[in-house]
């Protein structure tokens, strides 16, 4: 059975990577949370998909690894919805203070910067949460396998992507995905839910393997069916309780 996790919060309801957003997941039960920390010029780690504030703050612009936490924390992270207006970039340790004994916080480490880490390691040690609550997620493969050699007991997880190549082939081809999950020392995959590219097979060859098979953002309801079916471990979506809450009903009648 996949475990539903909430991307950037449910933020098709509320601002995404803020904390209405989060404390939503809480209350409508999905099993966990996704977001994406940077780190500010006085070391600060903060949830925001960008690097830039620009397209979450209502046009103003602040890179965030060059501006101090005080200035970030003056910007309205409404997304422009009238009803958050005000909402603030939360810090990564006040996601960690909502999130519920039980549930999930999948992790990305947007930038290939290896001074993150240690950042990230002691906001999760600081905060209680149990190891087995935190999932460390990225694009950049180095940080994955330097986040496990760090914290073994830690859950990592590749994040990719699919293209056509020009000869009609995919990248990142199986043969691919499995040797960069053995050599970066993961613990799964979460990629592009493209199910074009992101097929069945693939699904079963990596689980086979003896990896966790995650897949990104599921909002579509035949999307959501087709990766159930498939059997992945975890789903993320902009609208998980709902998405989850129909998916259910199908099964059920």
């Amino acid at each position: 059975m996949a475990l539903w996790i909430s991307h950037r919060g449910e933020s098709k309801d509320a601002p995404e990577n803020t904390l209405p957003a989060f404390r939503l997941a809480m209350e409508r039960g999905t099993d966990g949370v996704e977001t994406d920390i940077h780190l500010t010029a006085d070391g600060i780690l903060v949830c925001c998909h960008d690097s830039d504030t620009k397209r979450t703050c209502g046009g103003e612009s602040k890179i965030i690894e060059r501006t101090p936490f005080a200035e970030l924390e003056q910007l309205d992270a409404s997304c422009g919805r009238a009803e958050y207006f005000g909402v603030r970039i939360p810090k990564y340790s006040e996601l960690l203070s909502v999130l519920r004994p039980g549930r999930l916080c999948f992790t990305e480490i947007k930038e290939n910067d290896p001074r993150v880490l240690p950042a990230f390691l002691e906001e999760i040690d600081r905060s209680g949460a149990a190891p087995e609550q935190i999932v460390m997620i990225s694009f950049h493969a180095e940080i994955v396998r330097l986040c496990k050699e760090m914290r073994p007991e830690l859950r990592v997880q590749w994040l990719t992507g699919f293209r056509e190549e020009e000869d009609g082939g995919i990248s990142p081809s199986p043969e691919k995905i499995l040797a960069t999950l053995k050599k970066i020392r993961a613990d799964g995959i979460d990629a592009e839910a493209k199910p074009e590219y992101n097929t069945a097979e693939l699904v079963k060859t990596v689980k086979d393997a003896g990896y966790d098979f995650n897949v990104w953002t599921v909002d579509e309801e035949e999307t959501a069916r087709f990766y159930l079916s498939a059997g992945v471990d975890f789903i993320t979506s902009n609208r998980a309780a709902g998405l989850r809450r129909r998916t259910e009903q199908e099964r059920t009648t």
